[in-house]
């Protein structure tokens, strides 16, 4: 009976073991990263090529910066400035495509107040839904 209570509980162990075995993405270079992410951009809003240029240095810059330090504190802080930085290059149009595509990639997830504003400034149809989300939310 201490046999079978023993085994039972290795073969716990083992399956535990390999439900938790975490398959790797395979990691990026910065220059790879930047170009990925200025691509997706390039597509959605038809970036000019000066566009596209320093935008890729802004990706290069924090992908980099991502490399040196990690922390979910200083990832907001340097997603926030990319964005920042990102939005100051863009046109009116390609800024209101932008935050659109921001806006419906996470839909429910709560928002610092300083990026609802600048969304809500850039979209204003999106003003009614979001107080609507912030009660599911409370």
């Amino acid at each position: 009976m201490k046999k079978l209570i023993l085994i039972l509980a290795m073969a716990a162990f083992w399956m535990t073991g390999i439900a938790q075995e975490v398959h790797p993405r395979p990691t990026r270079t910065p220059e790879e990263e930047a170009a990925k992410q200025t691509e997706m951009l390039q597509r959605e809003l038809a970036l000019t090529e000066q566009q596209y240029d320093t935008i890729y240095r802004i990706h290069l810059k924090y992908a980099k910066m991502r490399q040196v330090s990690n922390t979910r504190g200083e990832m907001l802080q340097r997603l926030n400035s990319m964005t920042h930085e990102v939005l100051n290059m863009l046109s009116p149009q390609q800024r209101k495509l932008f935050m659109g595509k921001q806006m419906d990639a996470q839909p429910r997830r709560p928002q610092s107040q300083v990026v609802r504003m600048q969304c809500d400034s850039v979209n204003p149809q999106r003003q009614m839904a979001i107080p609507a989300q912030e009660k599911i939310h409370q």
